[in-house]
């Protein structure tokens, strides 16, 4: 479900989205993608939440555009940013305003900024 305002940009002719079912994508949360985004199933994405696969600025040295993937049940807090290249494992928990720059384990909550783990074999409902 795409709340109102949420934006949905598809920043080049090679951009994929894909978006899971029963996947709730709140209000003014964005998702810029370049490459490749792939959101899973059963997600809640709170509000004001950036995903983005791209720098949308060249740094030398580095690659531009990384795909974003977001396992199965994962529930990205308000506010969180993640970044381009970052895979998020199933079942885990992002925090509120974190800023995910690593890959996250399956069924870990990270928090913090840069976003680290804080605890391990978590489980979360709706």
């Amino acid at each position: 479900m795409l709340y109102r305002d949420a934006g949905l940009y598809l920043d080049s002719d090679q951009a994929v989205l894909e978006i899971g079912d029963y996947t709730f994508l709140n209000r003014r949360s964005e998702i810029m993608c370049k490459q490749h985004v792939r959101i899973g199933s059963h997600c809640a994405i709170s509000w004001d939440v950036t995903i983005t696969d791209t720098d949308y600025h060249t740094l030398d040295g580095t690659e531009t555009t990384k795909p974003v993937i977001i396992g199965d049940h994962v529930w990205i807090g308000c506010r969180a940013t993640i970044l381009k290249g970052v895979t998020i494992g199933a079942g885990a928990v992002v925090a509120a305003g974190a800023v995910v720059s690593k890959d996250v384990p399956a069924r870990t909550l990270v928090a913090g900024v840069p976003a680290r783990p804080i605890r391990r074999d978590v489980s979360w409902t709706l």
